[in-house]
């Protein structure tokens, strides 16, 4: 139990300082290996780390998925802003026959 709420944690803190991280669970995942990783694990090949993730004493991809729903329910403002969706502009050109 104390290893996810040091996983909540983590996962609030990037997910404060890396928007892209609220909705991508891949970049949250990497920001999380990066961070709490061993020094040189961004050098190594992402799917080496995924499958060894254990090896370097990280949590599961799924762990770290979790904790992001987990931590979006507890702070729905780092949740995906829906508002700017729902703002932008979105034009469509169709053309029929040649």
């Amino acid at each position: 139990m104390n290893q996810t709420t040091t996983v909540e944690s983590r996962v609030l803190e990037i997910m404060r300082s890396c928007p892209r991280s609220r909705y991508d669970d891949m970049a949250l995942a990497t920001q999380y290996y990066s961070r709490y990783g061993h020094r040189k694990i961004t050098e190594l090949p992402f799917g080496y780390v995924m499958f060894n993730y254990k090896r370097f004493g990280l949590p599961c991809f799924e762990t770290i998925r979790r904790a992001r729903q987990r931590v979006q329910s507890l702070f729905p403002e780092l949740s995906r802003n829906t508002s700017e969706l729902e703002n932008s502009e979105f034009v469509l050109l169709i053309q029929i026959g040649g």
